[in-house]
């Protein structure tokens, strides 16, 4: 595989039930992920987008958290219907921004 142009972080983290903080895979982070990995595979850009699970992204309350890189962009409450729109206009589209799922500018929890 080349080196990829664009990676998707997929916040995964894990917690006990009734922990303090919520986490992303209570929070639907697996659906999330998979129907990244088969949308990048149908679209046949594996060669330049590179989607990856995560630990712990630090905006729990935001789940499911999502990152895209090179744009730095941040994504929160992303569900499996957002993906599409997602590798469409911000990994596909060169960085355009989702504006209603754009992580609010809070503190790192």
């Amino acid at each position: 595989m080349p080196k990829p142009e664009i990676q998707v972080l997929v916040c995964l983290n894990e917690r006990p039930a009734g922990a303090a903080k919520p986490c992303c895979s209570a929070a639907g982070g697996l659906e999330v992920y998979h129907r990244f990995k088969d949308r990048v595979r149908e679209l046949g850009v594996r060669d330049r987008v590179m989607v990856n699970r995560t630990g712990c992204l630090k905006h729990c309350s935001q789940g499911v958290t999502v990152a895209v890189w090179p744009y730095n962009t941040w994504y929160a409450h992303v569900t499996a219907g957002d993906v599409d729109e997602i590798l469409e206009r911000t990994v596909l589209g060169g960085g355009e921004e989702v504006e209603d799922l754009v992580m609010p500018d809070i503190p790192w929890e």
